[in-house]
């Protein structure tokens, strides 16, 4: 078995509590005696409200920030909060600029901060900040692929789901060649953060195909990804499901990350970014389904069907089309159905600049992704899937989100037809044609 990455460098999570941001820092790389010392509440206008934070300093330093009171929009305070700690790591405002999509929120604590009396008694002008674009400019050097496999792949389907560590929720989906479970032809581990995680905008996120990644990798330098997709290639390229222990593994090591034997399981080293993940989840999942396959088997059959959408010179725009349904061979019954648009691995493969900034990420698993019909894919989705469990047919889709335009936006949240539903429409034919030709659905209505 081929081993997997080794990162010598601790992974553990650091968790930021939002408010209250403490930094341990070294004071010889910031100017001394910048502050007066002592417990200050400094305020400054934001965008709604007067922002007050409270500040202490000591020998001349800022060593802990928290915000007193405000009244902004709280979704957009939050962002800007995201300075606080790069006010304590730079010991002052300077050079720091505003959060995009809050900007004035940003510049209200930054001026706060201006505000600070100074151990020489001088008053600096505050001069308000804009908001810089990361995404242009940003060398993003971590590299991986979230491509789906094109045209159509087809299987016996097998999936397990479960909770684990404080409440992640960690699924596995394994295809194995038609009455053939000795071939694993396809394998798919996905991770959402527990509902109470402590960074509020991944709480019940996917991570596979969300910004997750590079907020990790930026952090860590390494993405969560990157372990799921080697040990889904090491599934499919060695057929093999299970993990025996390691007889070499001593528990006195517990998460040292330096050490080879860190994981409990022989022929693996250490995972790369999610080693807790693929232990505590994606190994234990994965041996459920071992056992289901050579226990009970499967009566539910997975199609899928990804394609590239071109335009209408024939170029490939960047998206690439995927849908996913799993059906009961017995009732012939469709129980599970995803549709998602999945951006290109790299920017310059997406011709629409507005998109760009979502390479590597997906429509459905995106946080920031804005669906243009103006309701969030996610919504559509999760329609669509539970109209398919509940009979409806896989065409007959107009009283799904965003299927038609509705009315007066102040009346009613006027939504638009999403082109998305065509490109479903179009993937679902495939499926839907090949099914019926593996006698496997009953007839859809069209």
């Amino acid at each position: 078995m081929k081993s997997l990455i080794l990162f010598k460098k601790s992974l553990l999570s650091t968790a930021v509590l939002v408010g209250t941001m403490t930094l341990v820092g070294c004071a010889s790389s910031v100017p001394a005696g910048k502050y007066a010392d002592g417990i200050h509440d400094v305020s400054a206008k934001g965008k709604k409200s007067v922002i007050t934070l409270t500040v202490e300093v000591k020998n001349g330093h800022i060593v802990d920030v928290k915000t007193k009171s405000h009244k902004e929009t709280e979704s957009l305070y939050l962002n800007a909060e995201r300075l606080l700690p790069k006010v304590l790591a730079n010991n002052g405002h300077e050079g720091i600029d505003a959060v995009s999509g809050a900007t004035y929120s940003s510049n209200g604590i930054l001026e706060a901060i201006n505000s600070l009396p100074r151990a020489n008694g001088s008053k600096p002008e505050f001069v308000a900040v804009g908001a810089k674009d990361d995404s242009a400019d940003e060398d993003f050097k971590l590299k991986w692929s979230i491509q789906p496999q094109l045209g159509l792949l087809k299987g016996d389907y097998y999936y397990q789901e479960a909770r684990f560590r404080q409440g992640h929720m960690g699924s596995v989906a394994i295809v194995t060649e038609l009455n053939n479970t000795n071939n694993v032809i396809f394998a798919e581990f996905n991770e959402s953060g527990r509902p109470n995680y402590y960074t509020r905008l991944y709480q019940d996120v996917p991570k596979r195909m969300s910004e997750y990644n590079f907020s990790m990798g930026k952090k860590k330098g390494t993405a969560w990804v990157q372990s799921a997709l080697t040990m889904e290639k090491l599934m499919v390229e060695q057929d093999k499901l299970t993990f025996e222990l390691n007889p070499d593994f001593d528990p006195t090591l517990g998460n040292k990350l330096k050490e080879p034997n860190r994981l409990k399981y022989a022929g693996i080293d250490v995972i790369a970014g999610a080693s807790n993940s693929i232990q505590q989840s994606m190994v234990p999942l994965t041996a459920k389904i071992h056992a289901q396959i050579n226990g009970e088997g499967t009566h539910e059959r997975f199609y899928q069907h990804a394609e590239k959408l071109v335009d209408a010179k024939g170029n490939w725009t960047g998206v690439t089309a995927m849908l996913r349904i799993v059906v009961d061979s017995q009732t012939k019954q469709i129980t599970k159905a995803h549709y998602d648009e999945i951006f290109a691995d790299e920017k310059a493969q997406i011709k629409d600049a507005s998109q760009k900034k979502f390479y590597r990420q997906s429509k459905y698993e995106s946080i920031n992704y804005v669906e243009p019909a103006r309701i969030g894919f996610n919504v559509m989705i999760d329609a669509l899937n539970s109209h398919l469990q509940q009979g409806g047919s896989l065409f007959l889709i107009d009283d799904l989100p965003a299927t038609g335009d509705t009315g007066s936006y102040a009346a009613t949240g006027f939504t638009k037809r999403s082109n998305a539903w065509d490109n479903y429409l179009a993937q679902a034919e495939i499926l839907y044609t090949q099914m019926r030709q593996d006698g496997v659905i009953v007839k859809h209505s069209k």
